[in-house]
């Protein structure tokens, strides 16, 4: 690789370096040992199980960032900076709801803590009474309600909670992708008999919806969530084609995924 005539300052972006093989992995390594002061690379390797077997691979002049969101226990002592940040206070029960529904990114976290600390600007101590009910924290609750009802197939209670959330700002059309993520994720935890993996999705699911998949997928056929998975697609087709009732459709979905 040569320099600009102008020296130009040039990003590359890599994703998946892991994947690369042969000659062109050759390549990057030896760049990698001697980049280019004008050009500015970026590996991103979002697979967990490969990165300390690519990293060794890299030479140790390379700054690694590891930017996945933090375990649990970690996000809540970030959580508590935050609170801390904006001067309140907030019960320990209290946050740990809101890490476990928002707790899908650091980012999350934060959004919602400084959305719910200034929304009680007037309040030295955050309560649960006085956060809105149109808050994420919230609207997520009850999303994670519906999706751990499905999982243990409670057809009842589902119904309830659907109908709760379509008459809330929730619809039809943002409920389909975490729903399909939900049953993509119990999916794949069946297809691999029970171990754990690093979740698939791009649409990441609270702690509490992970921590339980094992116990989801046991509750249901490969078959039946397949076929669940593609009735999502259908309703999806079905929303960008024609008007259909939000409540009717999602509790129609769920006596055919359940039911």
């Amino acid at each position: 690789m040569s320099i600009d005539l102008f020296v130009s300052k040039k990003l590359f972006i890599i994703k998946d370096p892991q994947k690369i093989k042969g000659k062109p992995l050759n390549e990057l390594l030896k760049y990698c040992n001697n980049p280019l002061d004008n050009h500015f690379l970026v590996l991103i390797n979002d697979n967990f199980a490969d990165s300390d077997s690519f990293s060794k691979k890299m030479p140790k002049n390379i700054l690694k960032l590891n930017v996945s969101t933090p375990f649990h226990g970690e996000l809540l002592k970030w959580a508590k900076f935050f609170i801390k940040e904006n001067g309140k206070t907030i019960s320990t029960e209290l946050l740990n709801e809101i890490v476990d529904n928002c707790g899908d990114s650091l980012y999350n976290v934060k959004n919602e803590i400084d959305k719910i600390c200034l929304l009680n600007n007037d309040e030295e101590e955050i309560k649960k009474d006085y956060i809105s009910s149109e808050t994420f924290f919230l609207r997520s609750s009850k999303r994670w309600e519906l999706m751990n009802s499905i999982g243990i197939r409670d057809l009842e209670k589902s119904i309830k909670l659907a109908k709760s959330i379509i008459n809330s700002p929730e619809n039809m059309v943002s409920m389909i992708f975490p729903l399909m993520t939900f049953f993509q994720e119990i999916l794949f935890f069946k297809m691999n008999n029970g171990t754990f993996i690093k979740p698939n999705s791009y649409i990441p699911l609270s702690r509490s919806i992970q921590n339980n998949l094992g116990d989801f997928s046991r509750n249901y056929r490969k078959e039946e969530i397949v076929l669940a998975i593609r009735k999502l697609k259908e309703i999806e087709i079905k929303q960008k084609t024609s008007n259909i009732d939000d409540e009717t459709e999602l509790t129609s979905f769920l006596y055919n995924a359940i039911g």
